[in-house]
């Protein structure tokens, strides 16, 4: 009868040392690989989207926002060499974020387009965007979502017998088409009335305290700064809290002489889709066509 192997402490340590190699080469392999944010196989968020389109997270100059600036701003249709950087939910907050921890460098540029949800605190960002990460937080944990999703449509065409990868060949940002009606507008501005316009002043203090940094840095860094108030649907009437946290913001560039350039009522309603998105066609096309001579300035 044959004895059976003892284990000794030192073969358990050593066995546990390999397997922490091995998750630590691992999560090095993956950063440096990044298959969720560069394969084709895995839905980007905006930032990557931006990023993997430009193929660096180096850029001369940038149009930042949330939303507003991805329908207003084409890129494509525009000579002034700024890269549209708009953000599904994007804040100042996010910005400073971006700046301060290298995910993105500015080298000369910087024009911010602002509107309500912009510095609004409570509104949280995609939180697949990389900022998101904790420092400890490995890898396949923060891209759980995705690669959960990843897995499970893959194993269920396998079930269904026609076995297939879903590809995103051509991801692109969001963008809107023709325009919502009058009571569609007015049942959105209520919407918007009950979830956010009677939040208070308070729940912006953070994103505006993240302006005062983005313009120190900026002017540490020798980076131009500019601000938009980008536009809003003359259909629907703007909050008084609109105008309370426009008035903060304002305060705040006239106090460190930033330039800025007020569009909140200069674009008819038939260039809108919603509120505070513009239509694909005509509102994108007028936009960046006006906007371009003062953006080569």
């Amino acid at each position: 009868m044959s004895k059976r192997r003892k284990i000794t402490i030192k073969q358990c340590i050593a066995f546990l040392g390999v397997l922490l190699v091995g998750a630590i080469a691992l999560e090095i392999a993956l950063n440096a690989i990044d298959p969720v944010g560069r394969s084709v196989y895995f839905r980007k968020n905006d930032f990557e989207i931006t990023v993997n389109a430009h193929g660096s997270t180096e850029f001369d100059r940038i149009f930042f926002g949330n939303s507003a600036v991805v329908s207003a701003f084409r890129e494509d249709a525009s000579d002034s060499g700024y890269v549209e950087f708009g953000l599904l939910l994007g804040t100042a907050v996010d910005l400073r974020t971006m700046l301060e921890g290298s995910y993105i460098t500015v080298n000369e540029s910087i024009v911010l387009g602002l509107n309500l949800f912009t510095l609004m605190d409570s509104l949280d960002s995609d939180p697949s965007y990389i900022w998101h990460r904790g420092a400890l937080e490995p890898y396949v944990y923060f891209h759980r979502d995705r690669l959960q999703r990843f897995f499970t449509e893959t194993l269920q065409s396998v079930l269904d017998g026609n076995p297939t990868i879903r590809r995103f060949d051509d991801p692109s940002k969001y963008l809107y088409f023709g325009a919502l009606s009058d009571e569609e507008l007015d049942y959105r501005l209520a919407d918007f009335e009950e979830r956010f316009f009677n939040i208070p002043f308070s729940d912006f203090v953070d994103n505006l305290a993240a302006l005062e940094w983005i313009i120190q840095f900026c002017n540490a860094h020798d980076i131009r700064l500019r601000v938009i108030w980008m536009p809003y649907n003359p259909h629907s009437p703007k909050p008084p809290l609109y105008f309370q946290v426009m008035e903060a913001a304002n305060a705040i560039f006239a106090a460190h002489g930033i330039e800025v350039n007020d569009l909140s009522d200069a674009f008819p309603r038939e260039d809108f889709f919603d509120t505070g998105h513009f239509n694909d066609e005509p509102g994108a096309i007028h936009f960046t066509r006006e906007i371009d001579l003062w953006l080569n300035g």
